[in-house]
Protein backbone atom coordinates (compact mmCIF):
# COMPACT_ATOMS: atom_id res chain seq x y z
CA UNK A 1 0.00 0.00 0.00
CA UNK A 2 3.00 2.26 0.75
CA UNK A 3 4.34 1.90 -2.81
CA UNK A 4 1.27 2.73 -4.40
CA UNK A 5 0.73 5.91 -2.59
CA UNK A 6 4.68 6.38 -3.42
CA UNK A 7 3.85 5.85 -6.67
CA UNK A 8 0.61 7.99 -6.81
CA UNK A 9 2.12 11.04 -5.03
CA UNK A 10 5.22 10.90 -7.23
CA UNK A 11 3.10 10.45 -10.40
CA UNK A 12 0.65 13.57 -9.92
CA UNK A 13 3.50 16.14 -7.34
CA UNK A 14 4.57 17.28 -11.15
CA UNK A 15 1.04 18.54 -12.15
CA UNK A 16 0.84 20.21 -8.69
CA UNK A 17 3.74 22.40 -8.64
CA UNK A 18 4.81 22.65 -12.42
CA UNK A 19 2.04 25.28 -13.73
CA UNK A 20 4.12 26.15 -16.83
CA UNK A 21 6.25 24.68 -19.66
CA UNK A 22 9.82 23.81 -18.84
CA UNK A 23 11.91 26.27 -19.59
CA UNK A 24 8.95 29.01 -18.99
CA UNK A 25 9.00 31.53 -16.53
CA UNK A 26 6.09 33.56 -15.20
CA UNK A 27 5.84 36.88 -13.50
CA UNK A 28 3.53 39.97 -13.58
CA UNK A 29 3.61 43.52 -14.48
CA UNK A 30 1.90 46.39 -12.89
CA UNK A 31 1.17 49.35 -14.85
CA UNK A 32 -0.83 52.70 -14.36
CA UNK A 33 -2.92 55.39 -16.14
CA UNK A 34 -4.44 58.74 -15.22
CA UNK A 35 -7.56 61.01 -16.30
CA UNK A 36 -10.01 63.43 -15.63
CA UNK A 37 -13.82 62.49 -15.88
CA UNK A 38 -14.84 65.91 -16.69
CA UNK A 39 -18.00 67.86 -15.24
CA UNK A 40 -19.45 68.65 -18.53
CA UNK A 41 -20.20 64.87 -19.50
CA UNK A 42 -24.01 64.03 -20.19
CA UNK A 43 -25.90 62.05 -17.95
CA UNK A 44 -26.94 58.51 -19.81
CA UNK A 45 -25.15 58.30 -22.27
CA UNK A 46 -21.76 56.54 -22.99
CA UNK A 47 -18.70 59.04 -23.37
CA UNK A 48 -15.44 58.15 -24.67
CA UNK A 49 -12.50 59.26 -22.78
CA UNK A 50 -8.32 59.29 -23.95
CA UNK A 51 -6.06 58.42 -22.01
CA UNK A 52 -2.03 59.33 -22.31
CA UNK A 53 -0.34 56.43 -24.25
CA UNK A 54 0.80 54.34 -21.38
CA UNK A 55 4.72 52.80 -20.94
CA UNK A 56 4.40 49.46 -19.98
CA UNK A 57 7.30 48.44 -17.39
CA UNK A 58 7.25 45.69 -19.34
CA UNK A 59 10.98 45.79 -20.80
CA UNK A 60 12.20 45.67 -17.13
CA UNK A 61 10.66 42.74 -16.03
CA UNK A 62 11.51 41.17 -18.68
CA UNK A 63 14.74 41.67 -18.10
CA UNK A 64 14.37 41.11 -14.42
CA UNK A 65 13.03 37.49 -15.13
CA UNK A 66 15.94 36.76 -18.13
CA UNK A 67 13.12 37.28 -21.04
CA UNK A 68 12.50 39.48 -23.97
CA UNK A 69 9.43 40.70 -25.87
CA UNK A 70 10.36 37.89 -28.30
CA UNK A 71 9.82 34.79 -25.95
CA UNK A 72 6.47 36.37 -24.59
CA UNK A 73 3.91 33.02 -24.61
CA UNK A 74 1.24 34.82 -23.14
CA UNK A 75 -0.40 37.50 -21.36
CA UNK A 76 -3.59 37.66 -18.81
CA UNK A 77 -4.75 40.67 -16.97
CA UNK A 78 -5.09 39.47 -13.18
CA UNK A 79 -6.38 42.57 -12.01
CA UNK A 80 -7.65 46.24 -12.84
CA UNK A 81 -8.73 48.88 -10.09
CA UNK A 82 -10.44 52.28 -10.78
CA UNK A 83 -9.48 54.35 -7.89
CA UNK A 84 -10.28 58.28 -7.27
CA UNK A 85 -7.70 59.97 -6.49
CA UNK A 86 -9.25 63.72 -6.18
CA UNK A 87 -11.24 65.28 -5.23
CA UNK A 88 -10.73 63.40 -1.63
CA UNK A 89 -13.88 63.06 -0.50
CA UNK A 90 -15.83 61.96 -4.55
CA UNK A 91 -17.16 58.11 -4.75
CA UNK A 92 -18.09 56.27 -7.61
CA UNK A 93 -21.94 56.54 -6.88
CA UNK A 94 -22.10 59.44 -9.50
CA UNK A 95 -21.09 56.26 -12.18
CA UNK A 96 -23.36 54.37 -13.75
CA UNK A 97 -21.27 52.24 -16.16
CA UNK A 98 -17.12 52.02 -17.09
CA UNK A 99 -15.76 50.16 -20.43
CA UNK A 100 -12.40 50.27 -20.37
CA UNK A 101 -10.72 49.11 -23.81
CA UNK A 102 -6.76 48.84 -24.95
CA UNK A 103 -5.26 49.93 -28.25
CA UNK A 104 -1.63 49.15 -29.40
CA UNK A 105 -0.08 53.12 -29.71
CA UNK A 106 -1.20 52.99 -33.54
CA UNK A 107 -4.67 52.91 -32.24
CA UNK A 108 -5.11 49.60 -33.95
CA UNK A 109 -6.62 46.57 -32.72
CA UNK A 110 -9.09 48.29 -29.91
CA UNK A 111 -10.10 45.48 -27.51
CA UNK A 112 -12.13 45.78 -24.75
CA UNK A 113 -10.40 45.03 -21.68
CA UNK A 114 -12.74 45.28 -18.56
CA UNK A 115 -15.69 46.71 -18.02
CA UNK A 116 -18.27 47.28 -14.79
CA UNK A 117 -21.84 47.64 -15.52
CA UNK A 118 -24.98 48.54 -12.74
CA UNK A 119 -21.94 50.33 -10.45
CA UNK A 120 -23.71 50.91 -7.11
CA UNK A 121 -20.71 52.00 -4.91
CA UNK A 122 -19.76 54.47 -2.81
CA UNK A 123 -16.47 53.04 -2.16
CA UNK A 124 -13.18 55.00 -3.92
CA UNK A 125 -11.96 51.81 -5.43
CA UNK A 126 -13.59 49.40 -7.57
CA UNK A 127 -12.23 46.63 -8.93
CA UNK A 128 -13.49 45.64 -12.96
CA UNK A 129 -14.51 42.20 -14.57
CA UNK A 130 -11.65 41.44 -16.87
CA UNK A 131 -12.37 40.17 -20.10
CA UNK A 132 -10.88 37.15 -22.37
CA UNK A 133 -8.55 39.05 -24.28
CA UNK A 134 -5.10 38.32 -26.08
CA UNK A 135 -2.57 40.71 -24.54
CA UNK A 136 0.72 39.34 -26.03
CA UNK A 137 0.33 42.22 -28.96
CA UNK A 138 0.00 44.95 -26.40
CA UNK A 139 3.29 43.84 -23.72
CA UNK A 140 5.09 43.05 -26.40
CA UNK A 141 5.59 47.22 -27.09
CA UNK A 142 6.83 49.78 -25.13
CA UNK A 143 3.65 51.34 -24.81
CA UNK A 144 -0.02 51.50 -25.93
CA UNK A 145 -3.48 53.22 -25.46
CA UNK A 146 -6.45 53.12 -22.80
CA UNK A 147 -9.44 54.31 -23.60
CA UNK A 148 -12.39 54.26 -21.19
CA UNK A 149 -16.05 54.40 -21.72
CA UNK A 150 -18.41 55.81 -18.88
CA UNK A 151 -21.91 56.68 -18.54
CA UNK A 152 -22.82 58.61 -15.73
CA UNK A 153 -25.96 58.32 -14.03
CA UNK A 154 -25.66 61.68 -12.46
CA UNK A 155 -24.03 64.97 -13.05
CA UNK A 156 -20.99 66.00 -12.21
CA UNK A 157 -20.46 69.20 -10.36
CA UNK A 158 -16.62 68.93 -10.25
CA UNK A 159 -14.29 67.16 -12.11
CA UNK A 160 -13.38 63.94 -10.90
CA UNK A 161 -9.54 62.29 -11.18
CA UNK A 162 -8.96 58.46 -11.66
CA UNK A 163 -6.11 56.28 -11.42
CA UNK A 164 -5.96 52.61 -13.07
CA UNK A 165 -3.89 50.44 -11.61
CA UNK A 166 -3.21 47.25 -13.86
CA UNK A 167 -2.18 43.99 -13.09
CA UNK A 168 -1.05 41.49 -16.03
CA UNK A 169 0.50 38.06 -15.86
CA UNK A 170 2.93 37.15 -18.45
CA UNK A 171 4.18 33.65 -19.42
CA UNK A 172 7.57 33.70 -21.67
CA UNK A 173 10.28 31.66 -22.48
CA UNK A 174 13.80 32.42 -20.45
CA UNK A 175 16.60 33.11 -22.64
CA UNK A 176 19.30 30.57 -23.42
CA UNK A 177 22.67 31.29 -21.68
Amino acid sequence: MKKYILFLFSAIMPFLFNSCEEGDVVFYVNDTATTTISNTLPIALPYNIPIPDVTTTSSKEYENNNTTSDLIKDVSLEKITVNITNPANEDFSFLKEIHIYIKKSDDSDKQELAYLKDINSSATSIDLTTTDVNLVPYLKDSSYKLETEVTLKEYLTHDVDIRIDLKFKVRAGVLKK
